[in-house]
């Protein structure tokens, strides 16, 4: 049990030309779960976790090299200055217009062209976890205000990764961050027929309806009569019959008390016993079924040389509601100097025999 740090490869800063080490640091717990994380986007490399025979693999998405972290966007990142969509990459805080990057058809995504994703953060070990830091300055892909942010991993004796996430900033600024890592609980190569096993329960009586952009409408909709009616447990096979092209859309938690931490989503393989609860101090979170990833074989080449694939994988992003600086009815998600942003995540691993 404990942290250990070493060396996963070398990054070309293309803003300076310097040559940075990249470093990685693996946690371990009694519980037979191990996490790794890498200080390019602050990134989770790798969740391994036991299956209910004590068999080890990896249920996240991810890759041997660490030049291959920088060819794929997303896989395990840190995700800011703002995770997910801003229509049309506009914003108005107290009365100043900003027009920030443009990196999603017409729209702004996870940050931008080069969001946090895409940088060496500063790191080191400090009572029990990792902490990493990042400076973003004023006018980064848009944004006002210099922020300085700051996100903690702790893996506990159970298994469950606590994400801290902390940010402040000098000028009125929207801020949203969270974790996009790729999960298959049967394995990370175990693709669609491993995550059409899944039983999903999600935690929401409502979503975000969205625009064929992707882009929130404004709409809180009932889930209920819908196909995202997932309250109760639910096979993504069944799921998915119900919801052409896939899931990409944000889903609203029942009677959130913002700021405490709250189940938002469980995730449970039958076969192999494991099962992945989600909490999240945040009033939402982004179900994403990999619809973005190549459907030809080989197109996406991951860990041990496996074929990662359309549909293969499962995304569980909590975070503040999609667009909601465009929607006042939207939970608030501008922070100034004094009030810092804060975000707590529990990713909670667990076994059923």
């Amino acid at each position: 049990m404990g942290i250990t740090e070493d060396i996963f490869g070398e990054f070309s800063d293309p803003d300076s030309g310097k040559k940075i080490a990249v470093k990685r640091y693996t946690l371990t717990s009694a519980s037979g779960v191990s996490v790794q994380v890498i200080s390019y986007g602050a990134c989770v490399s790798a969740i391994i976790v036991p299956d209910k025979t004590g068999k080890k693999d990896h249920v996240t998405l991810g890759f041997d090299k660490f030049e291959d972290y920088t060819k794929i966007n997303y896989q395990g990142s840190t995700i800011g200055r703002h995770a997910n969509r801003i229509g049309k990459g506009k914003m108005t805080i107290n009365g100043e217009e900003y027009q920030l990057t443009i990196n999603n058809n017409a729209n702004h995504l996870h940050g931008g062209k080069r969001g946090w994703d895409k940088y060496i953060w500063e790191s080191c070990i400090s009572d029990g976890s990792v902490f990493f830091s990042h400076f973003s300055p004023d006018g980064d892909q848009g944004y006002p205000g210099d922020v300085l942010a700051q996100v903690k991993y702790t893996l506990d004796d159970e298994g469950g990764l606590h994400i801290d996430y902390e940010a402040m900033t000098t000028r009125a600024t929207t801020i949203n961050m969270t974790n996009h890592a790729f999960f298959n609980l049967a394995g990370h190569d175990a693709g669609q027929k491993g995550l059409f096993e899944h039983v999903v329960k999600l935690n929401a009586d409502c979503f975000t309806p969205v625009s064929d952009q992707l882009i929130p409408t404004g709409e809180l909709a009932p889930v209920g009569g819908t196909g995202f009616d997932l309250r109760s447990p639910t096979t993504f096979k069944e799921a998915l019959t119900n919801v052409p092209g896939g899931i990409d859309h944000n889903f609203c938690i029942h009677e959130k008390r913002r700021g405490l931490l709250e189940f938002a989503a469980s995730f449970h393989h039958p076969p192999s016993g494991r099962v992945l609860e989600v909490y999240t101090t945040e009033p939402g979170f982004q179900v994403y079924t990999s619809n973005f990833l190549p459907k030809d074989e080989g197109a996406m080449v991951g860990r041990n040389g496996s074929s990662y694939k359309f549909q293969g994988a499962f995304c569980c992003e909590p975070q503040n509601y999609p667009d909601a600086i465009n929607h006042k009815h939207f939970p608030e998600d501008v922070y100034c100097p004094g009030k810092p942003y804060k975000h707590s995540i529990l990713f909670k691993f667990l076994v059923r025999k």
